[in-house]
């Protein structure tokens, strides 16, 4: 499915792209060192499904947890603030790591060690068992996000890197929705324990497909401080705030969402599964329209998507009591959500270089799970739906200043 879409969004793109003089020397076809543009997106789109889906699939299990170790409901959202916070340090860490081990070896790795720490967790007794292991998988986890950015924009032909950041990004932004609706369905048919032990096979087969289809790498060369401080950029800076600030709104507003989200659905089962699977067709959109978007300035892009995100805040916040209103506004959000991602990352993987790319997604990676485990606490801050969404407009609108600042430096 993945593959198809990508060649449909690509055939679309080919002509336009190039068309441009920039790009024109660029083969079409696949080069010795460069991936081929439909196994290699489908492989890591699949797997950051996998991977990433497992941060977002506690928020519908609070009950469960809860009652499993013996704590509030409240408590239960430590797992997922646990997994965020070392997902975000496993990040930082795998730009180190992949410099003297390449970035295949570093991701392949690290899923296989998720896989034995995600084994174990349905076998946690206490809170604190659980949330050992969740920060446990969540650090192995995190150095998926980084080196998958990176590695495209390595190795995929240079023309095609929106394209394939675009559908990447949206499948791994999918995984708030996909991993929610995942647990919940598992979980009704099966039991919660099979939310964990159902993902180890299918995390172990995909290691076994990532390690064939992605391209080995050498010891890559390591922009030492110098890189650092590209990294660190007045150019960048800004974009590492912005998505602290848009990730933390993602799992603020879901958080939100099973606390103390409508009447409507305040029961669960259906209503709550349709409220959260309503948002899935604005990501297949947004890599519908990644080809037309592409011809836009990727700070435009972001600075567009996150007017989209406010304003779909605005009206959660608004009308959040009813179902429809909080569907319709969901759905907006991920839309604007979904094309923020990979024009962020575009924009930093171009203004750092090649001497301090890696370690600039690296930070890229880690602001964005910092935000999301931000995010899943600030929401029990507030006592009403309404206020945390107004709150987060407000934070969306001067994350919109941020964009547009750094894009004035560029």
């Amino acid at each position: 499915m993945v593959g198809r879409l990508i060649a449909a969004a690509e055939g679309r793109s080919e002509d336009r792209c190039m068309s441009k003089s920039s790009v024109a020397e660029v083969p079409a076809s696949a080069t010795p060192g460069t991936a081929p543009l439909a196994t290699t997106v489908a492989t890591v789109s699949v797997m950051g499904v996998l991977v990433v889906g497992q941060m977002y699939v506690t928020i519908p299990l609070m009950p469960e947890l809860a009652d499993a170790w013996g704590v509030p409901a409240g408590s239960a959202a430590a797992s997922t603030t646990a997994f965020a916070f070392a997902h975000a340090l496993g990040s930082l860490v795998s730009g180190p790591l992949s410099t003297r081990w390449g970035r295949r070896t570093v991701m392949v790795a690290n899923v296989l060690a998720m896989a034995v720490v995600t084994a174990l967790l349905p076998l946690a007794p206490s809170l604190t068992a659980g949330v050992v292991l969740r920060a446990l998988q969540g650090l192995f986890a995190g150095s998926f996000i980084p080196m998958s950015y990176a590695y495209l924009h390595a190795r995929i032909a240079p023309h095609r890197v929106s394209l394939a950041l675009t559908v990447v990004s949206a499948c791994m932004g999918a995984t708030v929705v996909i991993g929610q609706v995942e647990a919940q369905l598992v979980t009704a048919w099966l039991g919660w324990v099979w939310v964990f032990w159902g993902t180890v096979p299918l995390l172990l087969a995909g290691a076994a497909v990532s390690w064939r289809v992605l391209l080995p790498e050498g010891r890559l060369s390591a922009g030492g401080l110098s890189g650092l401080r590209g990294a660190l950029g007045a150019r960048l800076v800004p974009l590492y705030l912005v998505i602290l600030v848009g990730a933390g709104s993602l799992t603020a507003v879901y958080t939100g969402v099973q606390l103390y989200g409508p009447v409507d659905v305040a029961g669960g089962g259906a209503p709550l599964l349709a409220l959260r699977a309503s948002a899935l067709p604005a990501l297949l959109g947004a890599v519908l329209v990644a080809p037309v978007l592409a011809r836009l300035p990727a700070s435009r892009r972001a600075a567009g998507a996150l007017v989209v995100t406010a304003v779909a805040m605005l009206a959660a916040a608004l009308g959040g009591d009813d179902a429809l209103v909080l569907g319709a506004a969901l759905f907006a959000f991920m839309a604007g959500f979904s094309t923020l991602g990979p024009a962020l990352i575009e924009s930093v993987g171009t203004r750092a270089g090649a001497a301090a790319q890696t370690t600039a997604i690296a930070l890229y990676g880690f602001t964005l799970n910092l935000g999301a485990g931000a995010g899943a606490q600030l929401a029990a801050f507030f006592d009403r739906f309404a206020a945390l969404a107004l709150f987060l407009t407000f934070a969306l609108a001067v994350a919109v200043g941020g964009v547009l600042r750094g894009g004035r430096r560029t």
